[in-house]
């Protein structure tokens, strides 16, 4: 079994899209240091403490003409966070999991946990609110729902149907990432304990989507993988 479950017909085949043109080529090149660099910057001095006239310099650029790839600092930002998320849906459809829909859950779980602690820049500014003012573009979004729908789906394979156990297990498991990341990155004290809580929140999960309607609370928000 895939990363991802399947669901409905297959995708029509689109049309091959056109060959960009070597200076396309160029500014995609060009615009993919950008962000290389980005991240070095950011994981150096924090996702807020990049520096945009550092930045230019280190890809031989004017600062002014930096702007032509990413017109404002927020656009920078939003490149980032629509490329971490990419990372995380590309690697979610290479994986192959277990034919037993629990033990897949499981393994989804320990790979995203994983994923997060990789990276604790990374982690921050895909899942925690840390650039103040800083909202992802629609389209970055849609990416983040990509990468939550793999969730859902090993949920709702494993008999976890309604929103209480997707809300439940984002909780638990960047709780999870962050304890680790904050108090002990690169080890194992909290991560070590992500299949006992991926089983715990199935069991509450189960438990609270066959109470009253009345006790649930939900309450619908956007939500990142």
């Amino acid at each position: 079994m895939d990363g991802r479950m399947s669901r409905g017909p297959a995708a029509v085949t689109e049309p091959a899209e056109e060959r960009p043109s070597p200076r396309e080529r160029r500014h995609l090149a060009r615009r993919e240091q950008i962000l290389t660099v980005a991240w070095e910057l950011a994981r150096r001095d924090g996702v807020t403490g990049i520096s945009l006239r550092e930045l230019a310099d280190r890809v031989d650029l004017r600062q002014p003409s930096l702007y032509s790839y990413f017109p404002s600092k927020a656009d920078l930002y939003d490149a980032m966070f629509a490329e971490g998320f990419q990372e995380l849906v590309d690697e979610r459809e290479q994986m192959v999991l277990d034919s037993d829909p629990g033990v897949a859950l499981r393994q989804g779980c320990r790979h995203f946990v994983e994923f997060c602690t990789r990276d604790p820049v990374r982690y921050q500014l895909l899942f925690q609110h840390s650039i103040p003012g800083f909202a992802p573009s629609e389209a970055s979004m849609e990416i983040s729902r990509r990468a939550l729908g793999f969730l859902q789906d090993w949920l709702e394979a494993a008999g976890v149907t309604g929103p209480v156990g997707l809300d439940l297990m984002r909780a638990m498991l960047l709780g999870v990432a962050g304890e680790q990341i904050a108090n002990e990155p690169g080890g194992s004290r909290w991560t070590r304990f992500t299949d006992d809580l991926v089983g715990a929140a199935v069991e509450i999960a189960r438990r609270r989507e066959t109470a009253p309607r009345s006790s649930r609370n939900h309450r619908k928000g956007r939500s990142r993988a």
